[in-house]
């Protein structure tokens, strides 16, 4: 039987959105993987936030996708040499994203002169803490290919600002769970497409192309209605994220993360011939 790709999301996905804690997904990682199936972080974070996470729940042997998938890392002890890839370590890295974390600071710093907003990067840490939870910010502030903003202006600003950073820049903004990401054109579901596309040219047979994908906010929308399994993490605002009215085999969850998680797999599981664990 055909294994499954299974795509997520961290925060308010796998991990509780205040705490960041992963609760008992581990059992449920571990379940998975001990069938041959992998788990493929889709991420926000930064490769620095991300490979932390990847040693504790065992999962250092998957690829995974960093920046709302601006950098993509495939490991050397189970990937051969990736087309278009650079060495980076223990990993194969393809960079999405064109430029660097240092182009959009400079950017940014130009336009705050014109709109109203923050750039983490240069917020106190005092203040990252309240907006984060997070002790220790560095790791979320060691961006390769992009910045994170906080928007204090208009909605008609906001929609000035989009337009001057595609036609200055080629960028685009992407809207999380705590801030908006600049960057230049990237996305989740294009991760998603590249990674499945690797593992088909490596691991040809392997592993079924009817993808398996979880997410909580609008920033995982494009993941979702590429899955052939989209599963819906409930999340505080009340509200999941509103998939394309055709779209089929949709699963939510009746708890928050990191619960959520577990739950939705589970109930997914029970309707497929070809079990996740």
């Amino acid at each position: 039987m055909k294994k499954y790709l299974i795509f997520t999301d961290l925060d308010g996905t796998l991990l509780d959105h205040e705490n960041y804690s992963y609760g008992n997904n581990k059992k449920t990682i571990t379940s998975i993987i001990n069938n041959e199936n992998d788990v493929i972080f889709n991420t926000s974070k930064t490769f620095s936030e991300s490979i932390n996470l990847l040693k504790k729940l065992n999962l250092t042997n998957m690829p995974f996708s960093t920046e709302n998938g601006a950098l993509l890392y495939f490991p050397k002890n189970r990937f051969k040499k990736v087309k278009n890839s650079s060495d980076y370590g223990k990993y194969w890295k393809i960079r999405i994203a064109k430029l660097s974390s240092k182009n959009w600071h400079q950017f940014l710093l130009k336009k705050q002169k014109k709109f109203k907003l923050l750039i983490a990067q240069d917020l106190p840490s005092k203040i990252l803490k309240k907006y984060t939870n997070l002790d220790n910010t560095s790791k979320m502030l060691n961006r390769e290919a992009s910045q994170i903003i906080l928007w204090e202006d208009s909605l008609v600003n906001l929609k000035k600002f989009k337009n001057e950073l595609k036609f200055e820049k080629q960028g685009v903004l992407i809207q999380g769970s705590r801030f908006m990401q600049v960057s230049s054109v990237c996305n989740k579901r294009i991760a998603k497409k590249l990674i499945s596309h690797i593992y088909d040219n490596q691991f040809y047979g392997t592993y079924s192309k009817n993808t398996i994908a979880l997410g909580d906010s609008k920033n995982d929308i494009d993941m979702l209605n590429s899955a052939s399994y989209p599963c819906l993490i409930k999340n505080p605002s009340g509200f999941f994220p509103k998939l394309r009215t055709n779209k089929k085999n949709i699963f939510k969850s009746s708890q928050f993360a990191p619960d959520g998680w577990s739950q939705v797999l589970y109930k997914l599981n029970n309707t497929l011939e070809n079990k996740i664990f």
